[in-house]
């Protein structure tokens, strides 16, 4: 007969029962979906900032690379030669071209001479007959506008470089 009471009584509790511990543990587990969804969505954000900035310094290298092949000697006087704008358009061929997973990188070079103008040195050692007080001294002076981008991104770069080579002032018209 005791055991039959005790059936009772725990049948009794049973029935007092609302559901408050389905009622917390759903209420938990919606705040812990939404802070694993937030989790997520931001864990892709900072997947999407590391991307950008490595295209941003693939473009950048990209972009200096170009400017060290192209400032040379060679490509300065095939500025100087390209008479009457005398300026010239680097080939893409003589220019680094890489493949990326998201596209290919690209750069241009162009390449302006602006002219003679008065050499900013002159303290350095020369012979007399090319000395500044001997004439024999003129500075040509370019410019080099490179730019690069990733095809597939917005990532894109422009840098200039000027340029100044020392030379003979045989038949320079110095500007000041």
């Amino acid at each position: 007969m005791k055991i039959r009471k005790k059936e009772i009584a725990s049948s009794k509790l049973n029935n007092k029962q609302q559901g408050a511990v389905l009622i917390w543990s759903i209420v938990i587990l919606l705040i812990l979906t939404v802070v694993g969804l937030s989790a997520v969505k931001t864990a892709g954000i900072g997947t999407k900032i590391t991307g950008n900035s490595l295209f941003s310094m693939l473009v950048f290298q990209s972009v200096e690379s170009a400017l060290g092949k192209t400032a040379n000697i060679h490509y300065t006087t095939q500025a100087v030669n390209n008479i009457p704008s005398r300026e010239i358009d680097v080939l893409r061929a003589d220019l680094p071209v890489e493949k990326a997973s998201k596209g290919t990188l690209k750069s241009d070079v162009n390449i302006a001479w602006k002219g003679y103008q008065k050499c900013p040195l002159t303290t350095f050692a020369m012979s007399t007959t090319v000395s500044p007080k001997a004439g024999g001294v003129a500075c040509q002076y370019y410019d080099i506008d490179a730019r690069a981008n990733l095809s597939g991104t917005g990532a894109r770069a422009r840098h200039m470089l000027g340029v100044v080579r020392y030379g003979p002032a045989q038949h320079a018209t110095i500007s000041e």
